[in-house]
């Protein structure tokens, strides 16, 4: 048996390690997750997400094992971080490495061993996530690409999750300098991000391939995880916002029949997933158009079903809308929300709209950010509406919202986004188009492909802003995706500098920040279109479906 060396850069490995403060910490179900994945794909009776610290090697994940670690003298990961690729044993008892290792020899007999290192983006390998048999046994070329894909993630939940823990921290202190902490949530809401961008598209093209239900019932938890983390950051910042009085009511002439037919089916889909029933009453005619915040009447219809839904297990969750007309234009917009929930105490109830008041009832165990409430309240207070519970305990409750507003009707509604999505499931160009990808991250690159690969797109790929703009001099391209916080040039930099050019590509702007500020800066500086991430497929098909109705 031989021991293997220390990495070079073994300091800095265990400060990083450290840092995440990951180490001795219970069970987490999304990494348990990737290791029956993991165990699955490969047809493995065990798999690890194994990290290394000074003296052992310990397990955050361990599918198919009782221990939580062993000595890192013994460590088979030991071994694997030291190399950059999957590193594979087939027969421990014919590698002199690891023949007379008790390991091999006794419990848990590893005979075979595959190992992909979880490394940071400056190379640091924390550990692996590894599959274990007892036999020897070879991986397959579909095999050992999906464990590197798994790893990828792995490094993502890890990096996620220490995100998550700051974000948790930082808003007890939220009250602290207004200035300060709208930087902090800007900065947090782009380093979640991006990797969140990764998590999503990488689950979904996961969710494409020949796997079974059961495996793509765990990468559908996988992404559920990442929808949670994405509404919490999105939450706050819309908390933040409103808080500070920075927002600004967008009142716009919008349909709101169409808004309400994208809500029916979503919450139609969960309430069947809970087995508990959903029904919208909508007494406002198709052709009637409201002038009012579309964005923030959204919100506040949503966060409330969505708490409705989650606190009720037995009986249904219902809604109805109508208006309160007056003599003129005017009228007055009523949303009821029921539920058949446990209801909500007296003394709840007066904190219910509380920012970080995380309201769990009797039996449930489940809890939330503790902003919706919040946001339904001061979105109300800027909108002159007004929010009434009425609640008793054991039986439900209901959530009634009165806002004025502005009506008129028009005969033929105007077509959204929404009915693209419902006619047709990807734009169509009849002539092929050359498009340019520009980010220096490969998986958010793959998982942009992996979105445009069903159309007739003639892609090119560059990591930098330097090679990017010597690109787009030397060859003409219809469409660009660029990054906007790429290394060597800025994507903003890069498209004032084509703003002059007469044939110029229809340009994106794929970045992490998020902020309406920053979104108006780079819009400014000549992109089309404003594409955050993670990237959403409905909303870029949409962008493509306008282009394509433009140049063919």
């Amino acid at each position: 048996m031989q021991i293997a060396p220390l990495p070079k850069n073994e300091a800095a490995r265990l400060t990083a390690l450290k840092g995440l403060e990951i180490l001795d910490t219970p069970e987490e179900a999304m990494f348990d997750e990737i290791t029956k994945l993991a165990s699955m794909i490969c047809n493995v009776p065990i798999s690890l997400v194994s990290l290394i610290d000074e003296t052992r090697q310990w397990f955050k994940s361990h599918h198919g094992l009782k221990a939580r670690e062993t000595p890192r003298s013994l460590a088979f990961c030991s071994h694997a971080i030291l190399g950059d690729e999957v590193f594979v044993i087939p027969n421990a008892k014919n590698d002199n490495r690891f023949k007379n290792n008790p390991l091999v020899n006794g419990d848990p007999n590893v005979i075979f061993y595959a190992g992909i290192p979880l490394a940071l983006d400056d190379q640091i390998k924390l550990g692996t996530l590894c599959v274990i048999d007892n036999k020897p046994r070879e991986l397959n070329e579909e095999q050992l690409q999906m464990l590197r894909l798994l790893g990828k993630q792995t490094v993502r939940l890890l990096q996620m999750r220490k995100d998550r823990d700051k974000l948790e921290i930082e808003k007890k202190s939220a009250e602290r300098a207004t200035a300060a902490k709208r930087d902090f949530i800007a900065a947090i809401s782009h380093d979640i991000r991006n990797p969140l961008n990764s998590l999503l598209g990488m689950a979904e093209m996961i969710r494409e391939q020949p796997i079974p239900e059961i495996v793509t019932s765990y990468v559908d938890h996988i992404h559920n995880a990442g929808e949670v983390i994405l509404n919490l950051v999105n939450d706050t910042i819309e908390l933040s916002r409103l808080e500070e009085n920075v927002s600004v009511l967008q009142n716009e002439w919008f349909n709101l029949s169409q808004c309400l037919a994208v809500y029916h089916n979503f919450f139609n889909q969960e309430t069947k997933r809970k087995k508990i029933e959903f029904h919208l009453k909508n007494e406002i005619s198709d052709t009637v158009f409201l002038l009012s915040d579309r964005r923030k009447l959204e919100k506040i219809i949503w966060n409330l079903t969505t708490n409705a839904v989650k606190f009720t297990h037995d009986g249904n969750v219902s809604c109805h809308v109508y208006l309160e007309t007056k003599a003129d234009e005017h009228a007055n917009l009523i949303i009821q929300i029921k539920d058949t929930g446990p209801g909500i105490s007296p003394e709840i109830k007066d904190r219910l709209f509380q920012k970080y008041n995380e309201f769990v009832p009797e039996g449930c165990e489940i809890s939330g950010s503790g902003l919706g409430l919040s946001i339904v309240k001061l979105s109300l207070d800027e909108m002159n509406g007004e929010v009434q519970v009425s609640s008793e305990l054991g039986k439900g409750s209901t959530f009634q919202v009165k806002i004025p507003t502005v009506w008129k009707r028009e005969e033929s509604p105007l077509a959204t986004k929404e009915d693209f999505k419902k006619n047709a499931n990807l734009p169509t160009f009849t002539h092929r188009k050359k498009v340019l990808i520009a980010d220096d991250n490969e998986l958010n690159r793959k998982v942009l492909k992996n979105y445009l690969r069903a159309l007739p797109f003639d892609i090119t790929e560059t990591s930098n802003g330097i090679e990017t703009e010597r690109i787009l001099d030397r060859d003409q391209f219809d469409i660009a995706f660029l990054d906007i916080e790429m290394p060597g040039k800025h994507g903003t930099e890069i498209a004032k500098a084509l703003s002059s050019e007469k044939t110029r590509p229809i340009l994106f702007a794929c970045t992490g920040l998020s902020m309406p500020e920053e979104k108006e800066q780079i819009l400014a500086s000549g992109f089309e279109y404003f594409m955050p991430k993670p990237y959403l497929k409905e909303e870029l098909y949409a962008h493509l479906y306008e282009i394509a109705k433009k140049h063919p």
